[in-house]
C-alpha cells in the first residue's frame, strides 16, 4: 500500500533527507534566522519495525547500517540532497490534505524507511548524534520536528484537562441575564458584553488535578499566572500572542514583584511553561521534570532550510518558543468552553481552555 501523509508527516522524511544531504545543521536565533554556529552530524538513528543508522563518511556517502550491524546501503550525500529538493517541491506544490509521493517512497525503500513517521513514545521525532564543536561532546539527542510547510502545529494540546475555571465577579447575575449572555454566539462579543455590564473574571481553579499539580511543579504561582495570561485572549482588544499577553500581565504585576525588570520576571515564568511543554510535559500525565526531546527542536522553514534549537543553548530555545507561539481558542461546543454556568454556591463561573499553537 502506498504511503500517504500530510505536509507535517512528509516534513519528517524531508528532515531526514536534508540533514543527511548537508551533513550538518545550523543553529537558529529567536526569529529562525541561521547563526554562524553549526553542528556536524555523525549519525541519524531511525527506528521503525527495525532500527537503522545513517552515518556520513569521509567519502561523502551515507552508510546505512541495519540493526544487526551490517551495511544495508551506501548512498551519496548528493543523492540525499537531490531527493530532499524533489520532496520539498512536492510538499510545497500540493494543495491536498493527504497525498502520496511515489518517487520519494521509492527512495525510502532503498534506505530502509517504510513509514513517514517513526513510532515514538515521547516527543522526539528523530534521534541525531551531533558533534558539538564548543564542548567536543558527541551526544545522541532526541529532537522534535516542527514544520512551517504545513498547518501550524500545537505546543500544548487542548482538552478538558486544560480547562481553567474563573469566578465571574461584579454583583449578582440573574438566570435570565446569564442565559441572555450565553445566547451570544461568538466568544469575544459574549465576553465584551460581560465587561460592558461591569463583570470581571477572577481565577478560581485548574479543573484537572494532574495538570494543576504539573503547573505547580513548574512554579507555585503558575496556575494564577497562566490564568491571567489566558484572559488576555478573551477580553476586549484581545491578543492571542503569548508575548503580548505576558506584557499585559506584567503591566498589572499581580504578584507584586519589586525588582527592576518586572517584565523579565513574568517572561521567565512563561518560558518555563513553554520549554517544559515543548520537551516533555503533557497536561494529563504527572510531570517529573525529565525531558523526552532532550536535544531540542528542528524547525523546517518555509524555504526548506532547517534550523536547530539545541537544548544546550537553552536561551535560544526559550526565545524561539516565546516569539513563535500564540493562544488558540477552543470551539464553544468542546470542553465547555466560554459558557457561563452557576455552581452550587450560587456564584457564576466560566471555563476558558488553554491551548498553545505555533505561529505559522
Amino acid at each position: 500500500m502506498a504511503l500517504s501523509g500530510n505536509k507535517g508527516e512528509w516534513s519528517e522524511i524531508y528532515t531526514l533527507f536534508r540533514l543527511l544531504g548537508e551533513g550538518k545543521v545550523y543553529a537558529g536565533d529567536a526569529n529562525m534566522n541561521k547563526l554562524d554556529l553549526y553542528y556536524p552530524i555523525l549519525n541519524v538513528i531511525r527506528e521503525e519495525s527495525k532500527r537503522y543508522e545513517f552515518k556520513p563518511n569521509v567519502q561523502q556517502n551515507i552508510v546505512v547500517i541495519d540493526e544487526g550491524g551490517c551495511e544495508y546501503a551506501r548512498i551519496s550525500m548528493d543523492r540525499f540532497m537531490k531527493e530532499s529538493k524533489s520532496l520539498l517541491y512536492a510538499i510545497k506544490s500540493t494543495k491536498k490534505r493527504a497525498f502520496e509521493i511515489p518517487s520519494t517512497e521509492s527512495f525510502m525503500d532503498e534506505i530502509g524507511c517504510s513509514k513517514l513517521k517513526a513510532p515514538s513514545k515521547d516527543k522526539a521525532d528523530i534521534h541525531v548524534v551531533i558533534h558539538d564543536l564548543r564542548t567536543n561532546m558527541t551526544p545522541e539527542l532526541g529532537f522534535s520536528i516542527k514544520s512551517q510547510l504545513g498547518s501550524a502545529s500545537t505546543l500544548l494540546n487542548a482538552g478538558e484537562t486544560t480547562n481553567i475555571c474563573y469566578h465571574v465577579l461584579g454583583g449578582y447575575m440573574s438566570d435570565s441575564e446569564l442565559n441572555e449572555i450565553n445566547d451570544i454566539e461568538e466568544h469575544l462579543p459574549r465576553m465584551s458584553k460581560l465587561v460592558e455590564r461591569g463583570y470581571s473574571l477572577e481565577y478560581s481553579d485548574i479543573e484537572h488535578p494532574t495538570f494543576k499539580n504539573n503547573l505547580i511543579f513548574l512554579d507555585t504561582c503558575m496556575p494564577e499566572f497562566i490564568a491571567a495570561c489566558l484572559v488576555c485572549d478573551s477580553m476586549p482588544n484581545a491578543t492571542s500572542s503569548i508575548k503580548e499577553a505576558v506584557k499585559i500581565v506584567a503591566s498589572q504585576n499581580p504578584f507584586g514583584f519589586t525588582g527592576k525588570d518586572v517584565e523579565a520576571f513574568y517572561e521567565h515564568k512563561m518560558k518555563v511553561l513553554l520549554l517544559d511543554s515543548a520537551l516533555g510535559m503533557t497536561p494529563a500525565k504527572e510531570w517529573k521534570g525529565r525531558y523526552d526531546a532532550n536535544g531540542g527542536y528542528l524547525v523546517v522553514k518555509k524555504d526548506g532550510d532547517i534550523v536547530c534549537y539545541h537544548f544546550y543553548n537553552r536561551n535560544d530555545v526559550e526565545d524561539y518558543l516565546y516569539n513563535n507561539t500564540r493562544f488558540e481558542r477552543a470551539s464553544r461546543s468542546r470542553y465547555h468552553f466560554g459558557s457561563l454556568y452557576r455552581k452550587s454556591d450560587g456564584g457564576v463561573y466560566i471555563n476558558l481552555n488553554l491551548q498553545i499553537r505555533f505561529v505559522k
